[in-house]
């Protein structure tokens, strides 16, 4: 928890002092493979004050884009950043890959932990669901939508708490014996750095 809140610092650091005048949507696609590593994609679409403050820092600068998420992430291995833009609408995607998003005991049972209590989780299918956050430190300004895929060879997953009350999904699957580690702790807070960047700007203005 240590980490996580090291980690919400440098991303409240980066958003507040943005003029965002209505809330900012974050769209988070995680489709999960059969080893419990995870493909990410995120998308944004922003109005023209934000996508010129956000190009003009780590959207014209895709290297510094990795570094501040690597540093977001330090427990895991990410690698196949591609970041793609259109200017005409003002929206980006990126996506990666995340090794070892998922942990699993010495039961062989899996999780997937949120790192939020009550989290509004909904069903769309078997092996797909969404969850919609607004993280209070924020003040609401920004919603994240995630889209969970979990493998077919997931089986019997449910949505769970652990032992800090926070929701956690937990299924069953055959894979290796090592564990990984929190996924969407970590999700959110550097999704608030790419995605809010823009606001660094006028932070560093004031």
């Amino acid at each position: 928890m240590k980490t996580l809140k090291n980690i919400l610092i440098v991303g409240l650091l980066i958003f507040f002092g943005s003029s965002i005048a209505q809330q900012t949507q974050q769209k988070i696609e995680m489709k999960i493979d059969s080893i419990g590593n995870a493909k990410i994609t995120v998308s944004m679409t922003m109005n023209a004050q934000e996508w010129q403050n956000w190009t003009s820092s780590l959207g014209n600068n895709p290297a510094a884009l990795k570094r501040e998420i690597e540093r977001s992430m330090p427990a895991y291995f990410l690698d196949d950043f591609k970041l793609d833009k259109d200017d005409m609408n003002r929206s980006f995607s990126l996506s990666l890959n995340a090794y070892g998003v998922c942990k699993i005991d010495k039961r062989g049972k899996w999780s997937l932990e949120t790192d939020q209590k009550n989290a509004n989780v909904t069903e769309l299918t078997d092996h797909k669901y969404m969850l919609v956050s607004s993280p209070p430190e924020l003040g609401g300004m920004i919603q994240q939508t995630f889209l969970v895929e979990f493998p077919k060879a997931a089986k019997d997953i449910k949505v769970d708490k652990d032992a800090f009350s926070e929701s956690v999904f937990e299924f069953k699957m055959e894979g290796p014996s090592s564990s990984g580690g929190n996924y969407l702790r970590y999700t959110g807070i550097f999704l608030i750095v790419i995605g809010g960047a823009w606001s660094g700007v006028s932070l560093l203005k004031k």
